[in-house]
This record gives structure tokens, sequence and C-alpha cells, in this order.
């Protein structure tokens, strides 16, 4: 049968159903609804008996929140994984964070391989879209390169750790304690099974470096790591920019810790110089989407909460586990605003010159998550009494994936835990979320408007 001028208009613009009406999706649309679906099973599982310790019970809102959380690979509870969930209950959690770092698709693909099914086209470009990748040329190898960087670093980081954590534990708990801090670190997610997080930890070298630079490799993304395994250098202007971003924010945010927190004897204060730069580090490491702490949030000075934010809103780089505006976004501002100081009109970084295509995405990337962000905060001053910075800062660090929080979450309304549900899973799908959105082929291709202009 011949397709109607409006039915092929449909067709292009949702990507529901195929020439012959059979219903289909779109690579993006596939990955929203199975987060969607992942989310929703891990909440369940979570309902199981025996997930929850001895007389605790769980709610189906705690229970969504935690799987959100734990899929998102963010890091924010509402209750303390440490005690409240079981050993069960805290193993489904793990398995959660794996596979949401890892990637849905990921694991789909994996289970595929093992069945041996053939990996289908549509398959390929949701993979694309999930890596970041410009083709779909080769993403099942890629994706089976992931799986082999990823678990070689979680396997190197569950050994420093575990010689970590045998200062202070039986072998078996500290084996235990390792698996799940070494994949929670490299995933960026931010879980826990001490009760105070990393706070017991901050003056120990071997487990906050070790948790610090499995944050670095796993939100500094695998193309990164593939580009240099294969050539041993970085070559590509994407892999110059998030390693020249990612070391800067370094920097800063280890300096900036230093200087705002220097004499606060609730955070760093009481430290030596050694210990100092320690935690600062580590400090600025963590923002950056991964939720470990070693100091407590609550008690940072203002101006170092306002900077902690500033580091999660920027978040990891494309193709990792993290989850914020990302590196590469902020390095294309950046540049924008450099561009109209020396009115070139146009975007260049390390001399060469960025299409007006990524541009454009890169703006709306930004733009929209500080609009979310503004009005999720906005929603939930209008009816919950707390700190608006706070609130904020939940807020972002729920957008950011990060997991940070200055201790007000398990004290939030159900509505409220609502909101950060919503907020974490965009903050993971990003830009996939406009996949829904109604655009006709000929507006998008064939309609171009006079041009006038306006006073900025």
């Amino acid at each position: 049968m011949v397709k109607t001028k409006d039915e092929r208009q449909y067709t292009a613009a949702f990507g529901w159903f195929d020439n012959e009406r059979h219903f289909m999706l779109r690579p993006a649309q596939l990955i929203l609804l199975g987060y969607i679906a992942f989310i929703l099973l891990g909440s369940f599982m979570l309902l199981l008996p025996g997930m929850v310790t001895s007389g605790n019970h769980l709610t189906f809102i705690d229970a969504l929140f935690t799987s959100t959380s734990a899929i998102c690979v963010t890091g924010l509870t509402v209750v303390d994984t440490a005690t409240f969930y079981s050993f069960w209950g805290q193993l489904v959690i793990l398995l959660l964070i794996q596979g949401g770092g890892l990637g849905y698709m990921t694991l789909t693909t994996l289970i595929a391989i093992a069945l041996h099914r053939r990996i289908e086209y549509r398959d390929r470009l949701a993979l694309k879209e999930s890596f970041s990748l410009e083709t779909p040329g080769g993403v099942v190898r890629f994706t089976l390169g992931v799986l082999k960087y990823t678990f070689a670093i979680e396997g190197i980081g569950v050994i420093l750790l575990f010689v970590g954590f045998l200062k202070d534990l039986p072998p078996i708990k500290a084996l235990y304690f390792a698996f799940f801090h070494g994949i929670s670190a490299f995933c960026n997610a931010g879980f826990s099974v001490f009760p105070n997080n990393l706070e017991n930890y901050a003056l120990d070298p071997i487990v906050s470096l070790t948790i610090c630079f499995l944050i670095i490799f796993g939100g500094i993304g695998f193309m990164i790591i593939r580009s240099f395994l294969e050539k041993k250098r970085i070559t590509s202007l994407h892999g110059k920019v998030v390693l020249r971003v990612t070391l800067f924010l370094l920097i800063i945010g280890t300096v900036g810790f230093l200087l705002f927190e220097w004499n606060n004897p609730a955070t760093i204060g009481r430290f030596g110089i050694g210990g100092k730069v320690l935690a600062s580090f580590f400090q600025a490491v963590t923002p950056r989407t991964a939720g470990f702490n070693t100091i407590h949030n609550g008690y940072l000075r203002p101006i170092s909460l306002f900077f902690t934010m500033f580091l999660m809103f920027i978040g990891a780089s494309p193709g990792g586990t993290g989850g914020g505006i990302k590196t590469t976004v902020f390095a294309i501002l950046l540049g924008m605003i450099k561009g109209s100081a020396q009115e070139k009109n146009r975007v260049e970084l390390f001399h060469r010159r960025i299409s007006p295509d990524t541009v454009f995405r890169a703006v709306t990337q930004a733009l929209i998550p500080f609009f979310l962000v503004s009005i999720i905060t906005m929603i939930i001053l209008s009816y919950q009494v707390d700190n608006p910075v706070f609130v904020l800062f939940e807020v972002i660090s729920a957008f950011g994936t990060v997991g940070l929080s200055a201790g007000i979450t398990p004290t939030l309304w159900g509505l409220s835990k609502f909101l950060l549900v919503f907020m974490m899973y965009y903050g993971k799908v990003g830009l996939l979320g406009l996949a829904i959105y109604p655009v006709k082929k000929e507006e998008r291709e064939c309609i171009l408007y006079p041009e006038e202009n306006i006073q900025l």
C-alpha cells in the first residue's frame, strides 16, 4: 500500500512505524524507553523480600529513587545503603550500578552476542547514540573493547582498594567492600557501604587516590582510552579538548578547595598540609559526577558549595560513565566567548573551527539543564521549607548524576524525590530526550525564514 504524504511526515517525525506500518522506534527512543524499563525492573527487584535488613520497610518511591540513582550512576540516597539494605539488596544495587555504567545498550549487546544473535542495524545505531560515536561502523567491536577496558580497570582498582581496606577490615569483608567501591567509583556512581561514605579514609592515600583515578578513567570517555591504547597518543581534536579541560578543572578544583577550606575546622582545617592537598584533590575529582566524599559536604563554606555546584554542572566527558553538560560543551562555550570578544563570529579550538551545528547543539545542551535546574529548584522550594542553597545543591547533583549531598535527601517529600528522579534520568539520557519532539522533515530541511536582527 502506498503511504500518503501525511503518513510519510508522521513516520519521519516520530519514527514509530516502518514502511509496512509495523511498530518501530528510533535508536534514541529505544534507549529512552530501555532505561525506563531498566529503572522499573530495578525498583521491583529492590522491593522483593530479603532486600532490606530486619525491621526496615522500603516504599515504592524510595525503591524507584534508589534504582534510578544506581542505574543513572548518581549516588544520591534516601536511606543509608550500608545499614538499610541487606547483602542481597546491596548486590542488586551493585548490579544496577554496573549496568548503568556500561549502558543499557551495551548489556543487551553482550547478551545478544552470548546467545549468538545477530546485532541488527537499528541496535548498532542505538549503540552509536549511547557512546556518542560519529558512525555505527565497528560499534560492536568498540562495545566489546569497552567491556574489556571496564573490567580490567575495575579489577586493578579492586586490588588496590582491597589492600587499603585490609588494614581495617577482615579479608572477606575487605574484598567485598573493595568490589563494591571499585565498581561504584569507575561507574561514577558514588554509592558506598560505609555509613559515612569514605570520610574515615580522608588521609589514606591508597584508598583516596585509587577512588580518584577510577573516577577519572570512568568519566574521561571510552573513546579517549581506545585512542590512547591504539595510537599511544591523543591526536583527535575531541581527545585534546577533553584532556585539556579535565586537567584544567582538576587543577582549579584542587586549588579552589585549598583556598576556600584551608582554615575550616569542620572540613580540611584539622589536617596537615599533605592531608589538605589530598582531601582537596579528592573534593575536586568527585564533583565530576562521582559522589564520594571524604569530608562532609554539609560543613562546606557557602563559596565551596557554589564552587562544587559549578564543577557538578560541567560533569564528565562524552562517552564516559558520568553526566553533566560535559567538558566538551564547556570548552565550546568558552570558545564562543573568545570568538565573540575577537569579533570572529565562530568557535575555534586548537586551530580547528567547530561547525555551527555542533555549537548550536552545545548551547542547547547547556541551556536546557540550566532552565530545568532552575524550575525544579523553584518548585521544590514552593512547598518545602529548606535551605535554598542545599536544595539547589541536590538538584544540580541529581542532574549531573553526581550524588554529592548536603544531607537533606532523606528529608525530602515524595514529590521532591520524584522530581530528583526525573533530573537523574535526564542527566543520564541528556539530549536524547529531544527524540520525541515532532518535527516534520519539510520543516527541518526546506523552510528558510527571512533574516532580521534584534538588539542584544
